[in-house]
């Protein structure tokens, strides 16, 4: 049995899954009245093949379409598998579906329909910051034969890597992450894959634009679509319509060199190119191409005003060069009406403690409406534990603020005497916000584990959260596209939500964007989940689909269920919704 410290005040505790209870909340923050660690009970402490996993990409989706949500784990040097989703309502319990690669390094990952047959797909990235790698792309055959098994159909796709100018052969890389969109609007989701490094001296860095085909190939439109410049060490780039003007820009998230803001004009020109437009959209006093040695950027409207904002972590405490207008952390630049950004991490509170983020993730989990944000350390032997910020309200300049609630989540996972665990505190990847559990809450889960050449000592027990956060309702929506002008998975499908309290008749509104990969190696599924508080009346939703259609929702709305909104402004209700 191990005896261990809770930090930041709390008292000690013996763990063997214990909970850490802490009635009494900082001033102004959320009431967390209580979290556990259920990854042992539930099987999410995976140690199939009896061993922990050197964790990386945590991909959450419905791949059986029964309801319950499922999980990818991608685990370089280990098993990397899909684990299906089995339990009842507030019990999860999690199986090995299929074991999708053993060995290799699959780092990132993101799920997506790329064949508009109704069901997830999956593409896996290869090397990352380990080495040098295949890409991988497995189509879901669910829809064709009546089962969950996924079929690897790389080579038949033409997306296992880059191909040199002039040659007709792949060369391997060292891809990180990858995000799904529909950035040419063609009514299939495309794929940006953002690159380490190559072995070919040719190529050397660069990311790749994938554009879907529609027969299920994809050709490399990165030059085509004006992305020529997109060749530093990137790690992890975000689709997201930052001007609302009805298609995907991108954010190039760039390691050692700058960062890239990229308008898609395909809404503006008829055609879809980018343009950089980092300095343009960086008003005086800030840079869009900073911070340095950047390890994530992720997407959400952290202010609720309707314009998606972008968190981008720092992943050393180096301080920033000369020219960079901020100093050490992260920055969090709030959109100022699609205009430009200006960088509020720091009068937010994410800077007050500053450490360099890998395992990263953004959702409410506290409903009160704005993201709160878990930031997993990730770095080997560094002895720093994660960090859970949960919002507390606005600033008078407009941005969000946060407490440093890491007190909440600073403890060992519970133990099994049959296992052999390692020190804590575990190097955390991909995190999902997520509703495991199927009551209404989001959980938090974390794929924890260092790299390959860290040998055994890199393999960590994983971390499934779940917070207790009082009374609150809740809606849960899968958007589903017509396949022809919008992809059957919905990506890019923007909802907004009003509801009220019938009681004190207060009212206000809630806006989301369904994402296909979120953050470091990580992806929230895709049912966009509202966390409701104590509004029991949904009066109406707005669904805004990727080609700029909007439908006003009234009927057919009420809380604690879940729902599929298809194109057209149908709603059913059922085990898949």
């Amino acid at each position: 049995m191990r005896v261990a410290a809770v930090r930041s005040g709390a008292r000690a505790a013996l763990w063997r899954g214990a909970v850490v209870c802490l009635l009494v909340p900082a001033s102004g923050s959320p009431r967390v009245t209580s979290v556990d660690d259920i990854g042992l009970r539930s099987g999410f402490q995976d140690y199939f093949g009896g061993h922990f996993k050197r964790g990386r990409s945590l991909i959450a989706a419905d791949f059986d379409l029964d309801g319950r949500i499922d999980a990818f784990l991608g685990n370089p040097g280990d098993e990397s598998l899909v684990l299906r989703n089995v339990g009842t309502v507030g019990k999860p319990r999690f199986v090995v579906a299929q074991v999708l690669m053993t060995g290799g390094l699959p780092y990132g990952g993101a799920s997506a329909d790329y064949d508009n047959d109704g069901d997830y797909d999956l593409f896996i990235s290869g090397g990352g910051i380990e080495g040098i790698d295949q890409d991988s792309l497995f189509r879901n055959r669910l829809v064709e034969d009546g089962a969950l098994r996924f079929e690897d159909v790389t080579d038949a796709a033409g997306i296992r890597g880059p191909v040199p100018p002039g040659e007709t052969e792949w060369v391997a890389t060292a891809s990180a992450n990858a995000v799904w969109g529909d950035y040419d609007q063609d009514g299939d989701v495309d794929l940006f894959v953002s690159s380490q490094d190559s072995e070919s001296p040719v190529l050397g860095k660069r990311n790749i634009l994938w554009q879907n085909q529609g027969d299920g190939t994809f050709v490399d439109a990165t030059e085509a679509a004006g992305l020529a410049g997109s060749n530093a060490a990137s790690q992890h780039s975000t689709f997201f319509d930052f001007d609302n003007d009805g298609d995907l820009d991108l954010y190039e998230n760039n390691r050692f060199e700058p960062n890239v803001l990229w308008r898609n004009l395909s809404v503006e020109s008829g055609a879809a190119s980018f343009e950089d437009v980092t300095a343009l959209l960086s008003p005086p006093g800030e840079d869009l191409s900073y911070p340095s040695d950047s390890f994530v950027s992720c997407a959400a409207d952290f202010d609720n005003d309707g314009w998606e904002d972008l968190f981008v972590t720092k992943r050393t405490g180096q301080p920033e060069p000369p020219e960079s207008p901020y100093g050490v952390g992260h920055a969090l630049f709030m959109n100022q009406g699609g205009n430009g950004f200006v960088n509020r991490a720091t009068s937010s509170g994410l800077n007050d403690q500053f450490v360099g983020a890998m395992g990263f993730q953004i959702g409410d989990v506290t409903a009160d409406g704005f993201p709160d944000i878990y930031m997993g350390k990730g770095l080997a032997f560094s002895g720093v534990v994660d960090r859970l910020y949960l919002s507390t309200g606005m600033t008078f300049e407009g941005a969000p603020t946060y407490d440093n609630r890491t007190e909440l989540i600073d403890f060992p996972v519970p133990e099994d005497p049959e296992r052999e665990y390692p020190p804590y505190p575990y190097r955390s990847h991909g995190t999902a916000f997520v509703a495991f559990t199927q009551d209404g809450l989001l959980e938090i889960a974390v794929n924890s584990g260092g790299p390959e050449f860290v040998g055994e000592d890199a393999r960590d027990p994983n971390r499934l959260f779940r917070l207790s956060v009082g009374t609150t309702n809740y809606l849960r929506i899968r958007p589903v596209g017509d396949g022809a002008s919008v992809s059957r998975d919905g990506v890019g499908t923007r909802f907004t939500l009003e509801v009220s309290n019938s009681i004190t008749g207060r009212r206000h509104t809630l806006r989301r964007t369904l994402y296909a990969g979120q953050c470091f190696s990580a992806q929230n599924g895709f049912y966009v989940h509202f966390l409701l508080g104590k509004a029991d009346t949904v009066e109406q939703l707005r669904v805004t689909w990727p080609n700029g259609q909007s439908e006003v929702i009234t009927e057919a709305l009420t809380v604690n269920t879940s729902i599929v909104v298809e194109q057209g402004g149908v709603v059913l209700a059922g085990a898949g919704a």
